[in-house]
């Protein structure tokens, strides 16, 4: 992408377009605590080379149609509002920027599901992990609010700061690493009050796990070592946590639970059938709405789990 065309005024964006993303800048700024100077030339952060209208709003994504102010309503119901994905690239395209600008920058292996609204598109230089459920990139390290997540390392933003745009045979190495570390502890685990449930481990969230070769073969392995299933149903509706032993839970619960995540956390809508080589997704789980109790009820019974 050629930065040089996008300094000055860019008449290339309707101004409605452009408006749309000054307000998404603004509001990162709000939610997030950064200090951002937005001007026609691009978005300006303290100590950082500038990003270019261009490179945000290929992050937004497709200009969104109808009203653009949030709705309110249950959790999961307000990102169906007409922008709220956009808002949420925008957010993590300024966080990564700004994080890969410091010092002690901390580089991981990072899956997201395709179609997630967290997912950045073509600006992130990913490989899609066979089966069709997960892209496969380098993810940078950002605290913020306390706690720690791994978000898309921007192209534009690996450009301006000489980090590789895409994953390195190193990152591969400790993803591999990783989902041996997290086989061993499921083992170690198991018949345990929390066996089977797989958590995140050296900055590799849950659904990253999935991506690693040496996790997936764990998971298709009969105890003893033996010749396993070939394949296995794995849930994992948020980043933190996933279950593979689906017989104790509710395919409704699945869909619930990812519902009620704050989108930035948000894993795999709905189950995936994981072999050796794939992460692929399962055949259409009943939507929370048939589960009897309806949407509340499942919805309180995945909140009160995700408490635990």
């Amino acid at each position: 992408m050629n930065h040089g065309a996008n300094h000055g005024v860019d008449h290339g964006q309707p101004p409605p377009v452009r408006a749309f993303l000054r307000r998404c800048v603004l509001a990162a700024s709000v939610l997030d605590d950064l200090d951002v100077d937005p001007d026609d030339d691009g978005v300006h952060l303290p100590g950082c080379a500038p990003l270019a209208w261009a490179d945000v709003a290929a992050t937004a994504g497709p200009f969104p149609r109808g009203p653009l102010t949030a709705r309110s309503g249950p959790p999961g119901a307000d990102d169906a509002a007409p922008g709220a994905a956009a808002r949420l690239r925008v957010r993590q395209l300024l966080l990564a920027h700004r994080e890969l600008h410091r010092r002690a920058v901390r580089l991981v292996p990072l899956a997201v599901p395709r179609g997630a609204d967290r997912h950045p598109g073509a600006v992130w230089e990913s490989t899609a992990v066979l089966g069709g459920a997960l892209d496969l990139g380098p993810g940078v390290v950002v605290t913020h609010a306390g706690r720690e997540r791994a978000l898309p390392v921007p192209a534009a933003s690996a450009r301006a700061t000489g980090a590789a745009a895409g994953l390195t045979a190193a990152q591969r190495e400790h993803l591999e690493a990783m989902g041996s570390l997290a086989a061993h502890r499921l083992h170690r685990d198991e018949g345990a009050r929390d066996g089977g449930v797989l958590r995140p481990v050296g900055g590799c969230d849950a659904p990253t796990l999935l991506a690693a070769a040496s996790l997936r073969a764990h998971l298709v392995t009969a105890p003893g070592d033996s010749a396993g299933p070939v394949l296995r149903a794995v849930a994992v509706p948020d980043r933190t946590r996933g279950w593979f032993d689906l017989a104790r839970v509710d395919p409704a619960f699945v869909v619930a639970a990812w519902a009620v995540t704050d989108p930035a956390d948000r894993g795999l809508r709905r189950p995936v059938l994981v072999t050796r080589e794939e992460v692929a997704p399962a055949p259409t789980a009943p939507d929370v709405r048939g589960h009897r109790g309806g949407a509340d009820a499942g919805g309180a019974l995945a909140r009160a789990v995700l408490r635990l």
